[in-house]
């Protein structure tokens, strides 16, 4: 076998080689793309889940003020405050 020979056959092989990296590669990328994903919830949710927490407070202070627990109402007052200031930041 020939110098030239050899040279042809390593060429094929690293070729055969760079392109299962570039494949294995590129799974690789689509699999931490999709785990970012589930850690990052979109904003649409985020906002989603502030608004229900937001409603969900509303009708408990209503009912701790008809009840007159004023001291709930002062928990919840601030709890309130800070769902709102979280949503004007998105």
């Amino acid at each position: 076998m020939t110098n030239n020979e050899i040279d042809k056959i390593a060429y094929k092989i690293a070729g055969i080689v760079v392109k299962a990296l570039e494949d294995k590669q590129h799974e690789w990328d689509r699999d931490l793309v999709m785990e970012l994903q589930e850690f990052v919830p979109p904003q649409k949710d985020q906002e989603q889940v502030l608004l229900a927490e937001l409603a969900k407070c509303m009708t408990l202070l209503d009912s701790y003020l008809k009840a007159e627990d004023y001291e709930q109402c002062a928990k919840l007052k601030r709890r309130i405050t800070e769902i709102e200031i979280k949503l004007n930041q998105l």
